[in-house]
């Protein structure tokens, strides 16, 4: 009786090892995959495609430039953990490679996504080359989530051309840094002049800057908001011009977490800043027609005067001759 409890208990105390094993085994197969992102350009897309079901770590935060990227204890641990890095190829990802040493991931398989990513095509193609990444990297069917983004990206591009086209922006001209130009472009506005960085730019480039807007009527500076969100508002007082500040990185201001939201709200404040100029310049010209036509009632009424005058003159002499 003894040795049949001692049996039970053994076989109890193996089937619990063997259930504990099949738990842990079971957790383990479906620990969330790390995939880290260099920039919200990026990840962004991975956030869309995958929500909870993996950790998504984008290394530099939408507010900043990558190249003021500051490498952190927990972004080579990310890094070393990681399953796939996709990346952007850009210059300011030139810390990346010290990364990548310092986390030491053998295993780590990295995408490059190419191109530009900040036009309508240019988003589309970002979006078809991660999904297609990580569907084929993960095994998994993201076809529904990619045509909904696409669509999503198609839609708000329709609407830009259609404000556009209401609002004349082909002919409204626009000063800009130079990161934005081909989304500005993109949009329908004639970008006549663009500027790097403001901390490079001589007295010189600031000057020439000036004079191009006083000369071509610029109506829009724009500024980006990952440099810096000042530099033009002085150009744009100096002509009467109005500023406004883009952002190149979804994410850094509320409803701009996708690239199509970021496009919908860039978008918005070129139209809205257009809509003010406009109105201001017709209010501009309707003041100097008004100052105009008191001008000529000035002039014509000291004619008039003048007129009185000679006559009066005039009756004067003939009386006398009289």
């Amino acid at each position: 009786m003894k040795n049949k409890k001692l049996l039970t208990l053994s076989i109890n105390v193996m089937m619990f090892s063997l259930l504990f094993l099949s738990v842990v085994q079971a957790q383990d197969t479906t620990e969330k995959p790390i995939i880290v992102c260099t920039t919200s350009a990026v990840g962004s897309i991975v956030e869309e495609c995958l929500g909870d079901t993996a950790d998504i770590v984008v290394l530099v935060q939408p507010g900043l430039c990558p190249a003021d990227f500051d490498m952190k204890p927990s972004d080579v641990y990310a890094v070393s953990n990681a399953e796939i890095l996709f990346k952007q190829g850009i210059q300011g990802e030139f810390w990346l490679d010290d990364l990548l040493e310092s986390a030491g991931n053998d295993g780590l398989t990295q995408v490059v996504i190419p191109g530009a990513y900040n036009t309508p095509s240019g988003a589309k193609n970002y979006i078809n080359w991660v999904g297609g990444n990580l569907s084929q990297l993960l095994g998994v069917d993201l076809d529904s989530k990619i045509s909904e983004m696409l669509t999503e990206v198609d839609t708000v591009s329709s609407w830009m051309t259609t404000q556009a086209e209401t609002l004349d922006a082909a002919n409204v001209k626009v000063i800009c840094m130079g990161w934005l130009k081909t989304f500005i472009e993109s949009v329908g506005f004639n970008v006549v002049a663009t500027y790097n960085s403001p901390e490079t730019l001589s007295a010189g480039d600031i000057t020439d800057l000036l004079t191009t807007a006083q000369n071509e009527g610029v109506a829009l500076v724009v500024d980006n908001l990952q440099l810096d969100a000042e530099f033009g508002a002085g150009i744009a007082s100096q002509v009467g011009a109005e500023h406004i500040v883009l952002t190149n990185f979804p994410g850094a201001i509320p409803n701009t977490e996708t690239l199509a939201k970021m496009f919908s709200y860039n978008a918005e404040q070129l139209f809205n800043a257009t809509n003010t100029w406009q109105s201001t310049s017709a209010l501009k010209a309707e003041n100097t027609d008004l100052q105009n036509q008191v001008t000529l009632f000035q002039t014509t009424t000291s004619l008039a005067l003048v007129a009185v005058a000679v006559m009066a003159v005039l009756l004067y002499v003939a009386r006398k001759k009289r």
